[in-house]
């Protein structure tokens, strides 16, 4: 008998949507990336086990402007898909998405022939206003747009629509129809969405998403004569769905989509997010993640997920148990920024160097602070393991006023981020510098969306004094199950031993990193990252990191 398992989430840290594609012997995954650029990184793997990030989609500002973009908007669940020898990633980019606005927009397309050369096209748009854009190409040659819509601004009353278009323009070919209005009650909370075609043995098969983005989310599976229906129930649906038991260790599971192998077994990825605590969905600070699942097919020809089990951080006797976790570690040697980087929605400019001082990062300040709705100079990378240490060595900052700080973050978005930082004592040309910790709490504003450095987001505000002008300053930031630790050494960059034992200033829950403020969403996780800013100013202060390091735990 076998002993091993298949390890989940096959990629740890905020990874939602995920959408897998199979051309020969090499499978894809592609995700949803929200207010970060550049947009729906595109995994790459050989075995469905080991996945490498090989780029992303949408990776120039002439694909994805995000100026402004609200938290959680931006690029939303892709779907990608092979046809003739080229590459096909649809998207939806939500530019405006809080609570007293929330306009509906045009999905597109890019395309490359060469998805490892990270070169898309320019994107393609549709002529329909609605999200989760599914392409599906007909035996026929009919190319059929899918997505997700609502019946009007009033009732917002979703459903999965569709039509045909010309593949080269994007353009409506037939008027949109409703074809499928979801499993549970035809109301505002059912949102039927996520939706993907597939023809497997003669029969047309439809897979959305219902029941929201929470623990009522769930995948169900219809069948039918053509891609516009009329769709059979699976009588077995929901197909997937941990919110039966909140007990499980996986919730939220949904949003799927599924892929061949060669050998004619298919298998399945969806996405669900970790509780730290049974029942508590306070603590889900990375958010959701990307879990993959063997499918089969019963003997009336409807597929069945994960063996009709709750989708699980283990699978027995599957594939096998490698771990998808590793210590990152980034000297900044290469003159380019690895993959894995992101920043705060498009940059205006250039504000980072790996080549004004080799083997440092340098950043540029702007006026933006963390928590503006725009984009400061701050680069992250995602949290990986809920248990896992982030450090990084600040050297030679100097501060010109008390506007003047650079430092670390544990970041979700404007509205939820704590930060470390190095700010000057005042304006008076002293060069006085203190740590500065600032940590939010979970849920709280004061007052409207401002343009100021914590959003009105209520924060506490603590100083601790350093003992040079312009030494080294070690940030670490220790992260577990429910709680982080913001801690800094002095010491000198080119000797870390020289570091003394790290003063931890605050330590803190991390519902302030999973539940957001009313009207808001949680649909990204925790990110690590570096930053420089003015607070409000211009700032003549680089800021150069020695190294980053993410060390992840069990």
């Amino acid at each position: 008998m076998n002993t091993f398992a298949l390890i989940n989430p096959i990629l740890p840290g905020w990874n939602p949507d995920p959408t897998i594609l199979r051309v020969g012997s090499d499978y894809f995954i592609a995700t949803s990336t929200f207010e970060y650029f550049p947009g729906h990184p595109i995994y790459h793997s050989t075995n469905l086990v080991d996945w490498e990030l090989i780029g992303h989609a949408l990776n120039r500002p002439g694909q994805l402007s995000l100026l402004g973009t609200p938290s959680d908007a931006g690029a939303w669940a892709p779907t990608l898909r092979y046809h003739n020898g080229t590459f096909y990633l649809t998207s939806t980019v939500r530019y405006v998405y809080t609570y007293e606005l929330r306009q509906f927009p045009r999905s597109f397309f890019v395309t490359t022939t060469d998805i490892f050369s990270n070169q898309w096209s320019d994107p393609v748009y549709f002529d329909a206003l609605g999200y989760d854009a599914d392409l599906f190409w007909d035996s026929n040659g009919d190319v059929y747009n899918t997505w997700s819509g609502i019946n009007n601004a009033i009732d917002k009353i979703y459903g999965i629509y569709q039509n045909k278009i010309d593949i080269n323009t994007g353009n409506t070919l037939t008027p949109a129809e409703l074809i499928f209005t979801g499993t549970l009650p035809d109301n505002s909370s059912a949102r039927p969405e996520g939706p993907h075609i597939y023809l497997i043995n003669s029969t047309y098969y439809l897979l959305i998403a219902e029941g929201g983005s929470g623990p009522e989310h769930r995948s169900t599976i219809q069948r039918g004569p053509s891609p516009s229906g009329p769709w059979e129930n699976n009588p077995a649906n929901p197909i997937l769905f941990n919110g039966a038991n909140l007990s499980l260790p996986v919730q939220y599971t949904g949003h799927a989509d599924i892929v061949q192998a060669p050998d004619g077994a298919w298998w399945g990825v969806a996405l669900g997010v970790r509780p730290q605590t049974v029942g508590d969905f306070d603590h889900i600070q990375l958010g959701r993640e990307t879990f993959l699942f063997p499918v089969t097919f019963d003997t009336l020809g409807w597929p069945v997920f994960n063996h009709g089990l709750p989708l699980s951080t283990e699978i027995p006797d599957v594939l096998t148990d490698n771990s998808h976790l590793s210590t990152f570690y980034d000297s900044f040697i290469s003159p380019t920024l690895q993959n894995s980087y992101y920043f705060l929605r498009t940059p205006y400019k250039p504000f980072h160097s790996l080549t004004a001082r080799p083997s440092f990062l340098r950043l540029l300040a702007n006026s933006y602070a963390l928590g503006d709705r725009d984009n400061p100079a701050l680069i992250l990378r995602k949290q990986t393991s809920y248990e896992e240490t982030f450090e990084t060595i600040l050297d030679g900052f100097v501060t010109g006023s008390n506007l003047t700080e650079a430092g670390v973050t544990v970041f979700y978005g404007d509205f939820a981020h704590n930060d470390i930082g190095v700010v000057g004592v005042s304006d008076d040309g002293s060069g006085e510098r203190v740590v500065v910790t600032r940590t939010l709490s979970p849920a709280e504003q004061v007052g409207p969306w401002a343009l100021t450095t914590t959003n009105s987001t209520v924060t506490t505000v603590t100083y601790t004094p350093l003992s040079t002008k312009s030494g080294s300053v070690k940030f670490v930031v220790v992260g577990n199950s429910t709680s982080y630790s913001l801690g800094f050494a002095e010491g000198n960059a080119t000797e870390t031993d020289s570091f003394g034992e790290i003063t931890y200033t605050a330590t803190f829950d991390s519902v302030s990193m999973s539940v957001m403020p009313v009207n808001d969403f949680f649909f990204k996780g925790a990110s690590f990252g570096v930053y420089n800013t003015g607070n409000g100013r211009p700032s003549l202060s680089p800021a150069d990191f020695r190294y980053w390091k993410q060390t992840p735990g069990a």
